[in-house]
């Protein structure tokens, strides 16, 4: 397959494999949510003249994490949600802005920070120095 020519087996391919509820899951919740939130509370900004949105994304918009790719494409989603609603929303005097935090130690990113050599590794590759 085209995997094996590119290199042969790679974590893209057990993470592109999670079963797609999986997928589905995370971009409800990541990208589905954020959007009907917001869906939801323009019609009360626009009664109060304008507002803000604030997004929260991830550093793995650009820089994606090995092996967690719906998690990944749904924080890049984030970014391309928060440009068009920015240039929709602009109009009626709502302001659409965009957080992309660095790794925080969670139970969720757990997996990223428990072994130290995967941490330094991924503070290399995010140009984290502290």
């Amino acid at each position: 397959g085209a995997l094996a020519v590119h290199g042969g087996e790679h974590s893209a391919l057990h993470s592109c494999c999670f079963p797609f509820f999986s997928w589905l899951q995370t971009l409800d919740i990541n990208v589905k949510a954020p959007a009907l939130m917001t869906k939801a509370v323009v019609p009360e900004m626009e009664k109060r003249g304008g507002g803000s949105v604030v997004i929260v994304a991830s550093i793995a918009a650009f820089s994606p994490f090995p092996g967690l790719s719906p998690y990944n494409v749904s924080k890049t989603a984030l970014l391309g949600l928060t440009k068009t609603l920015a240039i929709e929303l602009a109009p009626r005097n709502i302001r659409v802005n965009c957080l992309a935090p660095g790794l925080i130690k969670t139970s969720f990113s757990r997996m990223l920070w428990m072994d130290k050599e995967k941490e330094e590794r991924m503070k290399e590759t995010l140009q984290i120095r502290r």
